[in-house]
């Protein structure tokens, strides 16, 4: 809000200055500007059309894994534009009976409403359910501990609360045969190269596979984070992790501060993190 009235501000002196434009430089003008459109970028406004997003189910599930994003932070608004909190927006999408648009941008956060599905593509409803309890699952283990681990990774390192107290640690749940688990190597091993210099940032990969098959499979695909074999136990029988991949964000006391399918969800709060460690 300070930022809009800065910019308010701002147009308002140009605007009665006009008869001294003469003293106004380009450098000035270029950077009232850009303002204006970051403003603009972090304030827009959607117009899109329930209905004709959920004509068929690969309309609807197009928009919605390309834009809206239940995993991040956002503003929630039930179907009479009411803002609610993010565990009841996921119950009420959970029904099945709603579906969330993007309506705008605020203060560059994305605000989410609940629109009544009006569609019979059963399909549809269905994909909501599940998607919508895998949301509510990650939301709540969010602030719990992660559970005890004692892991040995291909190199034979070694991983323990103990170990890894003090320290950021990203993870990963996956398994050769996983495509989409396969296909997101290249960005994770940019996002270690990126960090190559923080020490007290961890990258650790559970996989569900034998180390003798994954010492196979990874002389194929190039793979940056630390990989610990027969995993599957862990992340079914303690962390419940039944879709693949997931990802796991820890902060340094062992507390799991963010579980997100996609690694695009997570960086954000990486970041954010990395931020409040450094300041």
């Amino acid at each position: 809000m300070k930022k809009f009235f800065q910019i308010v501000l701002i147009t308002t002196l140009l605007s009665c200055n006009n008869n001294e434009k003469k003293n106004i430089t380009v450098d000035n003008k270029i950077k009232a500007d850009n303002i204006d459109a970051n403003d603009k970028k972090l304030n827009e406004i959607f117009n899109a059309d329930p209905k004709a997003l959920t004509k068929d189910y690969m309309t609807w599930y197009t928009y919605t894994y390309n834009t809206i994003h239940l995993s991040q932070d956002f503003i929630g608004l039930d179907t009479d534009s009411i803002p609610i909190d993010k565990l009841t927006f996921l119950k009420k999408f959970q029904s099945g009976k709603q579906i969330p648009i993007k309506v705008r941008m605020l203060e560059g956060q994305p605000v989410y409403k609940l629109y009544d599905l009006n569609s019979t593509d059963e399909s549809i409803k269905s994909v909501i359910e599940g998607m919508a309890a895998t949301e509510i699952a990650h939301l709540k283990m969010e602030g719990t501990a992660l559970p005890d681990f004692n892991f040995t990774d291909m190199n034979g390192n070694r991983y323990s609360k103990a170990s890894t107290k003090g320290k950021l640690m990203v993870v990963k749940c996956w398994f050769i045969h996983c495509v989409a688990c396969v296909k997101e190597f290249p960005e994770l091993n940019k996002l270690v190269d990126d960090n190559k210099d923080n020490t007290n940032l961890l990258f650790l990969s559970l996989a569900i596979d034998s180390k003798e098959e994954l010492q196979k499979f990874l002389k194929t695909k190039e793979f940056k984070y630390a990989v610990v074999p027969d995993a599957k136990s862990y992340m079914v029988d303690e962390l419940g992790i039944l879709a693949f991949p997931t990802h796991l964000l820890i902060n340094g006391e062992g507390k799991i501060i963010k579980v997100v399918n996609k690694i695009d969800d997570l960086i954000p709060f990486l970041n954010k993190e990395q931020t409040k460690i450094g300041s």
